[in-house]
């Protein structure tokens, strides 16, 4: 499997889930929401220990630790929001936030890091790290492998 067209899905199911997650309210978002959480968390854990290792090269370097920055801030906005109820007033503003983040970081790692990677890597090694990745992705998606997303307690419709 290709590596970057696995995380381009993953970038393309986050966006359809972001746009869905917009337009419905109640129960309904925050079963969207803690699936687009599940999504970027299991995202953000595949590229960091899989993806940027392997790609963080001396032209890649600032880009990947620039990644490394734009996950942090993910990070802290889904965990932030998973403290909220979905009609809490903070969190339409936090799911802006956190959509505008991803889509700039998506949209640099689709027109800088992408390129790069695949010009500086053979298909060879693009072919095993895709296999890598799906080996990390099915070992991720163990029960117990990510940090839970909570399943009502503090997220919840109201």
């Amino acid at each position: 499997m290709d590596p970057i067209e696995l995380l381009t899905q993953q970038h393309e199911e986050a966006e359809q889930l972001f746009q869905q997650v917009a337009v419905v309210s109640g129960h309904e978002r925050t079963v969207l929401f803690r699936r687009l959480a599940w999504l970027l968390t299991l995202h953000t854990q595949l590229e960091e220990r899989f993806f940027y290792p392997a790609v963080k090269l001396a032209e890649t370097s600032d880009l990947v630790q620039h990644s490394y920055d734009d996950h942090a801030e993910a990070k802290a906005l889904i965990s932030q929001m998973l403290h909220l109820e979905v009609s809490d007033m903070q969190f339409e503003p936090a799911l802006i936030r956190l959509r505008t983040s991803v889509e700039a970081h998506v949209a640099e790692e689709r027109s800088m890091l992408f390129p790069q990677v695949r010009r500086l890597l053979s298909a060879e090694i693009l072919e095993r790290l895709g296999d890598e990745l799906v080996r990390g992705m099915d070992e991720l998606t163990q029960p117990g492998a990510l940090p839970s997303v909570p399943s009502e307690p503090h997220l919840g419709a109201h």
